[in-house]
């Protein structure tokens, strides 16, 4: 029977090995034309160089779910001079089992392997192979619906640099790192890569030739911006039945894109306007598709730019009539009439954000009102602290009445009344008294900033005395060494009065003022006499309100 097959090319067949592993007669050996060869029926008891030694001419061997106890080193398929196909889905194989027979791909041709529900307790691919099939110019490899965790360069040898198809969808895959530099179709749909890809890539270099990439169904909520990168040859692209809400990695180096899927996600607009430029230049070359269906977008002032970017771009999208999108009100819209939804949009969202400005503008000017006047209202205090924080006698905050300084008295003065100073302080203080006065024009440090000696100066004096005249009144600086003891007053003296105000001119009430006024009201101050009697008892007094 079987010698009158001769011209049979195709045979469908239950196959059962003995104990030596053979499972073709003799007689098959006349079938010269045999080419494909598919089991039935299948259990083999041990896999060998006997089991296809009669059959020569097979190019297409499917031994799907077959029970085979033993695979045993040797050369099982390299008499098979043509072989290209082989497929084992459902045949379960352990890796060391698997090791064995690999081995023998070494000697073959071999350009297609299907292993499909084939390693059901393995956690990592049978990598170890690649190997093996370096130089046998095998093309396609399908590892699906298997229980891989990951597969990472690790766990691998190197890709064979003929390999263009992996298949290692329906797997139960977390992490995927390895080379591919040859790779043409990579097949990732339903694992659980979504983790992985927000803050890593699933692949080791930067060059890579994928032309079609499959991450549908990974439970991805967000990609890292640069898990693309690289990606400068490929044409498909499916992230379908994901849990994306916006689509932003950087996009730029897809130059080639043809195929954009991005159905099936939870997609409100594309937040990144660099992402909708790339897009558009690359469509100019390559009439790049994308698909949205099944998304419900946002129509909402936020996504305006990105549904006017899909008006002025309609011949990207596919299905673009049957895209929806949900308004602020909960209302879901059909975006058969796009026109006119993003002519209502512009319209609200002109009035929302002149509003939005007009707010924002008003909340920045209180803020800035309510700043300002508090820098206004505590600018000495604020002034004093920064002076007092530069000031290398910061340590001396805290004194008592019993602690020694530099001088026993700053004097306050403008230029008008430094004659006054000269002939009369220093001769009646200083020379006749023994007082320690601190005088501006002598005392103060040359190279410092004035405002850091005038600080300097009151903070090691026991008293401050303020020459008061219409003139003191209009000096700034004299005005700053007033405010800055009053400052040390509150902040370094626990509260005690250090200033001491001589009125060297007749000034009334209403020229002075406020602070200074309430400080007459309630602190002592005296008057210059211009007499020889009330001379000597301004002196004095001077001298006891300063030892």
């Amino acid at each position: 029977m079987i010698l009158k097959l001769h011209v049979l090319q195709n045979l469908k067949t239950d196959i059962i090995s003995d104990i030596d592993g053979k499972a073709f007669g003799q007689g098959y050996s006349s079938l010269k034309q045999l080419r494909q060869l598919k089991a039935g029926k299948c259990q083999m008891q041990l896999v060998n160089n006997n089991t296809f030694s009669n059959l020569p001419y097979l190019e297409f061997v499917e031994l799907t779910n077959c029970r085979i106890v033993q695979f045993t080193n040797g050369c099982i398929f390299c008499h098979l001079k043509n072989f290209r196909y082989l497929d084992l889905s459902g045949t379960m194989c352990e890796n060391n089992n698997f090791r064995s027979f690999a081995l023998d791909f070494k000697r073959t041709k071999i350009r297609k392997i299907k292993m499909t529900r084939t390693f059901f307790t393995s956690a990592f691919p049978p990598f170890h192979f690649f190997g093996d099939l370096a130089n046998s110019g095998i093309t396609e490899l399908y590892l699906n619906k298997n229980s891989f965790v990951m597969a990472t360069q690790s766990n691998t040898d190197t890709i064979p640099n003929t390999l263009q198809v992996l298949d290692l969808s329906d797997n139960m895959l977390i992490r995927v790192d390895f080379s591919m530099l040859t790779l043409r179709t990579l097949n990732l749909r339903n694992n659980d890569l979504g983790k992985d890809l927000e803050k890593a890539g699933y692949k080791r270099y930067d060059t890579i030739k994928l032309q079609n990439v499959d991450l549908s169904k990974n439970g991805i909520h967000s990609l890292l911006f640069i898990v693309f990168e690289g990606h400068s040859y490929l044409e498909t692209l499916n992230l379908s039945d994901n849990a994306l809400s916006d689509f932003s990695p950087d996009v730029s180096f897809m130059v080639r894109l043809k195929v954009l899927d991005l159905s099936k996600n939870k997609i409100k607009y594309f937040s990144q306007l660099s992402t909708m430029q790339n897009i558009s230049r690359i469509a100019k070359q390559t009439h790049l598709k994308i698909d949205l269906s099944h998304n419900i977008l946002e129509c909402s002032c936020p996504s305006l730019v990105f549904l006017r970017w899909m008006f002025e771009n309609q011949e990207l999208f596919y299905n673009k009539d049957s895209y929806k999108c949900k308004s602020d009100n909960g209302t879901i819209i059909v975006l058969s009439r796009l026109q006119n939804t993003v002519s209502v949009l512009q319209k609200s969202c002109a009035s929302y954000t002149a509003l939005t400005i007009g707010i924002s503008v008003l909340v920045v000017a209180v803020i800035l009102i309510l700043v300002g006047g508090l820098l206004y209202r505590y600018r000495w205090r604020l002034r004093y602290a920064y002076y007092m924080t530069r000031s290398k006698y910061k340590s001396d905050k805290l004194v008592n009445t019993e602690m020694t300084y530099a001088y026993n008295a700053f004097i306050s003065y403008s230029e008008e009344e430094k004659d006054f100073v000269i002939n009369e302080c220093i001769p009646n203080l200083e020379e006749h008294e023994h007082l320690r006065l601190c005088i501006h024009q002598r005392d103060f440090i040359p190279g410092e900033e004035i405002s850091q000696n005038i600080t300097n100066g009151i903070h090691n004096s026991n008293k401050t005395i303020c020459i008061i005249t219409r003139a003191f009144l209009d000096s700034y600086y004299c005005m700053f060494e007033f405010n800055m003891a009053r400052m040390e007053s509150i902040y370094s003296r626990e509260g005690h009065n250090i200033l001491f105000l001589v009125f060297y001119e007749q000034i009334l009430p209403r020229e002075l003022p406020l602070i200074m006024l309430e400080l007459v009201q309630h602190q002592s101050y005296i008057e210059y006499p211009d007499d020889l009697q009330g001379n000597v008892v301004f002196w004095n007094k001077i001298k006891e309100a300063i030892e």
